[in-house]
C-alpha cells in the first residue's frame, strides 16, 4: 500500500512530532508511506520524507505575504493562526502523490494547500483523508475560533476581521465546502474536535471518525524525581508544579490562569514552578523568585527530566485540539490538572490519573492544586502510576498507526468503518 503524507509544518514541531511517529510506525507495519511537503532540510533518507524545493516554496511565499499584508491593509492586525486559502503548492503534480493508493493530509493550512490542490482532491477517485489536527479545515481561515462559533452558520463578520461586512471567510468556508470531494474522509485526534466539526456547515453532513494524536512514548520514561530535579538544578524539599505550551503568554494556551497562579504562589516557599515555552517574562512580570524558565524546548531529554521532575503538572489552555503536553507528563508517571470541555476530559480520570477544573476557572484549577498539593507522596505516586498505565499503549504510534492501517484497508476495499471509532 502506497500513502503520502501531506505535512504543512516541520516534523520537530509539536503535530510534526506526532505525525512523524506515526509515519515511523506505518513504515515499521509494511506501509509504503511518504512525507511530502514543508518539513525540515536535512532528513534521514530512510525517514522516506521530502521537502518541496525552494524555487517552488519561494514564489508561494511571497504571493501569501502580499495577500496577507493586504488583509492587513484593510482590516489592521491580523492575529497568526488566521489564513484563508490563497496560495499554496502544487502537491498534486508530485510522484509521490500521483503513485499513492491513499491521499492523506496529516496537517492542512493556506500556505501548503491552495486552490489548485483542492481542485485536484475534490476529482479523486482514490481515498483522500483528512486529518483535523484543528479547526481550519472547516473555518473561514482561523485554526481556533475561541469563543465564536460561526463556523456553524457559514462565517463572515468574522471577530478576527473587525466583525464587519467582510465576504472572505464565508467565500473561504464556501469554497472548503464545494471542494471536499466525495472520496474525503475526515479524522478528528479527539472526540472536541470531532463535535466542532459536525457543528459545522463544512463537515455536518460528512463521517468523522475519531483517531487520536500519537505521542512517542519511547522517549518518555518514568525518572526518579530526586534525580531528575537536580539534573535541572531545582531546589529541593518543594511542591514542583510543571507547565509549558509554546507560547506561555497566549489567552488559548490559558494565560490568565497560569498568571493567576504564579501570582497567588508568589511568596510561597515551598512551591517551586517549572515551566517551558516561550513568553514567560510577557506571561508574569516581575517573573517570580520560586519559578524556573527553560525557554521554548526541542531537547526530549530535558522535557522528559521536566514532567518526571514535577509533583503535578498543569495544563490549562482553554481550547486544543488534542493535548499532546498533557499525554507525556501522564507517560512520565506524573498527573495533571486540565480542564473541562477541553480534551483533557478525554484523557485524564478526575480523582484517579489527576483532575478536572471548570473551564477558564482560575479559582477551581488553583483549588485541584491544593488537593493534589495536600496528598502524601504516597498518594501522588499512586495517581503518576496510574497516570502513566492510563496512555502508554492507548496514544503509541504502533497503536495509532494500526488504527490508520483498518481505516486506509477499509477504505480501499470500498467499506466505510463506522464514524464511532472508539478512542
Amino acid at each position: 500500500m502506497n500513502v503520502v503524507q501531506i505535512v504543512g509544518c516541520a516534523l520537530n514541531s509539536g503535530a510534526g512530532r506526532g505525525i512523524r511517529a506515526v509515519h515511523e510506525a506505518l513504515l515499521d507495519a509494511g506501509i509504503r508511506s511518504r512525507i511530502l511537503g514543508r518539513v525540515e532540510r536535512d532528513l534521514p533518507e530512510d525517514l522516506f520524507a521530502r521537502r518541496v524545493p525552494l524555487l517552488q516554496r519561494l514564489p508561494v511565499g511571497i504571493k501569501n505575504r502580499a495577500y496577507m499584508w493586504h488583509l492587513m491593509r484593510q482590516f489592521g492586525v491580523i492575529p497568526p493562526n488566521f489564513h484563508p486559502i490563497s496560495h499554496g503548492l502544487s502537491l498534486h503534480n508530485s510522484p509521490e502523490y500521483r503513485k499513492a493508493d491513499v491521499i492523506h493530509v496529516q496537517w492542512a493550512h493556506a500556505p501548503t494547500l491552495g486552490p489548485a490542490f483542492w481542485r485536484a482532491t475534490k476529482r479523486e477517485k482514490r481515498p483522500v483523508v483528512w486529518t483535523l489536527r484543528d479547526m481550519w479545515p472547516f473555518t473561514g481561515g482561523c485554526h481556533f475560533s475561541g469563543l465564536c462559533e460561526k463556523y456553524g452558520s457559514g462565517c463572515g463578520q468574522c471577530p478576527l476581521l473587525g466583525g464587519g461586512d467582510e465576504k472572505i471567510t464565508s467565500a473561504d468556508i464556501a469554497f472548503k465546502a464545494e471542494h471536499y470531494g466525495p472520496q474525503s474522509v475526515f479524522v478528528a485526534i479527539s472526540h472536541t474536535i470531532a463535535e466542532q466539526a459536525r457543528r459545522s456547515v463544512v463537515l455536518s453532513e460528512r463521517q468523522i471518525h475519531v483517531i487520536p494524536n500519537s505521542v512517542q512514548m519511547s522517549q518518555l520514561r518514568v525518572i526518579d524525581k530526586a534525580q531528575a530535579r537536580s539534573a535541572l538544578g531545582l531546589p529541593e524539599g518543594k511542591f514542583v508544579i510543571a507547565s509549558g505550551a509554546l507560547n506561555l503568554a497566549d489567552p488559548r494556551k490559558g494565560a490568565d490562569i497560569m498568571r493567576h497562579l504564579l501570582n497567588a504562589y508568589r511568596h510561597d516557599k515551598n512551591i517551586h514552578w517549572c515551566l517551558f515555552g516561550n513568553g514567560l517574562a510577557e506571561l508574569v512580570d516581575p517573573v517570580p523568585e520560586n519559578c524556573t524558565g527553560f525557554g521554548l524546548l526541542r531537547d526530549d531529554v530535558t522535557l522528559n527530566q521536566i514532567y518526571s521532575a514535577a509533583d503535578v503538572f498543569v495544563m490549562p489552555s482553554l481550547q486544543e485540539s488534542f493535548g499532546k503536553v498533557t499525554v507525556e507528563a501522564m507517560a512520565c508517571g506524573t498527573p495533571v490538572i486540565g480542564l473541562f470541555k477541553t480534551p483533557a476530559e478525554e484523557i485524564i480520570s478526575h480523582g484517579q490519573t489527576g483532575w478536572l477544573a471548570k473551564h477558564g476557572d482560575h479559582d477551581a484549577v488553583l483549588a485541584a492544586v491544593e488537593a493534589a498539593r495536600v496528598l502524601p507522596f504516597s498518594s501522588l505516586r499512586s495517581f503518576g502510576v496510574s497516570a502513566r498505565a492510563a496512555v502508554i499503549d492507548r496514544y503509541s504510534p504502533k497503536a495509532i498507526a494500526h488504527r490508520y492501517v483498518d481505516l486506509y484497508e477499509a477504505l480501499l476495499s470500498g467499506n466505510q468503518p463506522d464514524r464511532r471509532v472508539r478512542q
